[in-house]
């Protein structure tokens, strides 16, 4: 905790999550549905796997190929931007590390990973589409059910932080 409650590493986190949140969402996904990026999104939140592929028809699989390292790396960068600026707030706002408020440092991993192994599963459910598992791709979803859910959770812990500092 104390390597990532540093301001240095808030700061060069949010720079890098910064960086990685535009290339992926505003070049990678466009370039990967050919529209918006949203087909993206929503192959993540599909669920079923006849609509996964449904969807999936419309990607340019060779560029979600060429350019899945972006996501993964964006995923590194987000996990440690808000641990480290929870771990950072947590260290400046005087909050035991028994506070329920602590287990803020791990979530952003936990959705990390969870984008991680979606995305994983993603590029086995490209190989090969018909035959792929609709238990597995189901499980994909809910992984991105799970990344996605994770930050409202997080945000509403880095307000309560933020507002414990005001309160004081």
């Amino acid at each position: 905790m104390k390597s990532l409650a540093q301001k240095r590493v808030v700061l060069i986190s949010l720079a890098a999550m910064l960086i990685m949140f535009t290339v992926v969402m505003f070049v990678v996904n466009p370039l990967i549905d050919g529209g918006n990026g949203m087909d993206v999104i929503r192959l993540q939140l599909s669920f079923d796997k006849q609509t996964g592929i449904q969807i999936a028809s419309g990607l340019n699989k060779e560029l979600f190929r060429r350019w899945i390292f972006t996501d993964y790396l964006y995923a590194v960068s987000y996990a440690f931007f808000l641990s480290s600026l929870i771990s950072w707030l947590i260290k400046n706002r005087h909050v035991s590390k028994t506070s329920w408020l602590s287990i803020g440092i791990y979530l952003p991993f936990i959705a990390g990973a969870c984008d991680w192994i979606e995305n994983s599963i993603e590029l086995l459910f490209f190989k090969d589409m018909v035959s792929f598992p609709s238990e597995l791709f189901y499980l994909h979803s809910v992984l991105a059910t799970i990344k996605w859910m994770s930050l409202p959770v997080i945000l509403v812990m880095i307000v309560v932080l933020v507002r414990k500092n005001a309160v004081s």
